[in-house]
């Protein structure tokens, strides 16, 4: 097949925002090109840090937009964030080109929600509970009576996931996943109606198989959803199937 005219890349389907992080990467991470079996392309948001699109902070709104108009441009079909709290912006990312944007896997919530049996509630670990703003809740159009059924944890408080909020430390990545399967499992025994877990937080997908071992759950996150996206630009071909 022939490329379209008038863009500077061709065969890159996915197009990647991600801000100017410098901590340690594990495969499965959003911002790990070999998590993909297919090549991204990455664009980071220049001069904004977590801090600001944590609480949804409007200064960082321009740079986002930015940087999703540039992916367009260069011939991305599909738009993805590589942290959960660019979600904040989905709406107005969504609304500034042409293409499917998704900037957060929050958007997967009320989804997962019609999935599960309305008995059951979504167990979802974020980086920060604190990032779960009302702000970011309509950006990503989940309503009052979705978030009753929710059961919100953070990973902030493992000590192993320190590294990723501080790149001058090293990840110990077998330790993180030991902890994040004991917060989960913790939390599994105290609420046994939990159908299911999403991981908020796109450092968190390289633990995404642990996870659901541990808890015998399905486990959605960012990395899942970016490969759902892809597959939605280029369905699979099946002929020749019997």
């Amino acid at each position: 097949m022939i490329a379209r005219r008038g863009k500077p890349f061709a065969g890159i389907r996915i197009g990647i925002v991600t801000l100017e992080t410098a901590h340690d990467l594990a495969p499965g991470n959003v911002q790990h090109a070999a998590s993909f079996p297919f090549p991204v392309l990455y664009r980071p948001v220049r001069g904004v840090d977590f801090a600001l699109i944590a609480r949804g902070d409007p200064t960082a709104r321009e740079p986002i937009l930015e940087a999703v108009r540039d992916l367009a441009t260069m011939g991305a079909e599909i738009i993805a964030g590589a942290c959960g709290s660019f979600g904040h912006y989905q709406r107005e990312a969504a609304a500034a080109v042409d293409v499917p944007v998704c900037l957060s896997s929050l958007v997967q919530v009320p989804f997962l929600l019609a999935v599960l049996p309305a008995r059951q509630r979504l167990g979802v670990i974020f980086a920060r509970a604190a990032t779960f703003t009302s702000l970011v809740k309509a950006a990503c159009g989940i309503t009052e009576a979705q978030e009753r059924r929710l059961l919100v944890l953070e990973a902030d408080r493992l000590p192993a996931f320190a590294p990723v909020m501080n790149d001058q430390e090293r990840l110990n990545s077998p330790a993180l996943e030991a902890e994040l399967c004991a917060l989960a499992t913790a939390a599994q025994v105290a609420h046994p109606d939990i159908g299911g877990w999403l991981l908020q937080c796109s450092d968190l997908p390289p633990y995404a198989r642990a996870l659901a071992r541990a808890t015998g759950r399905p486990v959605w996150d960012m990395s899942v959803l970016i490969r759902h996206l892809h597959d939605a630009a280029l369905p699979p071909d099946y002929t020749g199937c019997a």
